[in-house]
């Protein structure tokens, strides 16, 4: 069955943030599949752990078996969600619209894309929005780079995924970095044509990592499952 690529922005909302912070840290990767259900795939889920909000790029079979999984977290947190394509599908539609699309030979490999970053930097998440007038001119740049001058336009910095939503001209980069100075000295490249929101991110590793240094999680995490155990709550399946 084919599945539809989707964007999720997550943020938590305040009065559930010590429950759903415990949960999410004590969850493995088995718990992670069983949580989405076997016809949804999580190709990464990144956190900003300040602002007890994330993102998320998955694929599910149907509207319904995404919105079955994200009701296991809508009442502990709002969900954006929108289908977006990838640069390699984004670069075939826009391309075809210019009639240039025997040109496009340039393959972007997603298989790094829920990698951690490089030793010595950290991963950001990059949300961009073309300005209203700009857009024409933004997309026909991005849908005209070629290997060569997309990795010379990244720089320093890493790209490991990139996924567009053509309707409102925006999306998001993931991407790994040493610097703030080499972060914007990319984002600087398109500040003529849209905005570049950049903010760190960790992976579900690395937020559980932490989650579970602190020295009360133990304590309550075995408090929050035996209240679930009681309850019959989805997580206790």
């Amino acid at each position: 069955t084919p599945m539809v690529l989707y964007y999720l922005k997550y943020s938590i909302l305040d009065a559930a943030r010590a429950d759903c912070t415990t949960l999410f840290g004590g969850m493995t990767a088995e718990d992670d599949r069983r949580d989405a259900g076997q016809h949804v795939e999580i190709v990464g889920r990144w956190s900003t752990v300040g602002e007890s909000a994330g993102f998320c790029i998955c694929r599910a079979e149907s509207a319904s078996a995404l919105h079955a999984w994200m009701l296991n977290w809508s009442s502990m947190a709002t969900i954006e969600c929108v289908p977006v394509v990838d640069d390699n599908q984004a670069r075939r539609i826009l391309l075809r619209q210019l009639g240039e699309e025997d040109e496009g030979s340039y393959t972007v490999d997603y298989s790094r894309a829920i990698s951690g970053p490089k030793p010595g930097e950290s991963l950001f998440w990059i949300e961009y929005q073309f300005y209203s007038d700009k857009r024409e001119e933004g997309t026909t740049i991005f849908a005209r780079l070629t290997k060569e001058r997309d990795e010379a336009d990244a720089g320093a910095n890493t790209c490991y995924g990139r996924w567009h939503n053509l309707g409102t001209g925006s999306g998001a980069v993931l991407c790994s970095s040493k610097s703030e100075e080499d972060l914007y000295t990319w984002a600087s490249h398109w500040m003529h044509v849209c905005e570049c929101m950049v903010r760190p991110v960790v992976t579900d590793a690395e937020c559980r990592k932490n989650i579970k240094a602190k020295p009360d999680f133990a304590d309550k995490h075995a408090a929050l499952m035996a209240a679930a155990g009681k309850k019959k709550a989805w997580f206790w399946r």
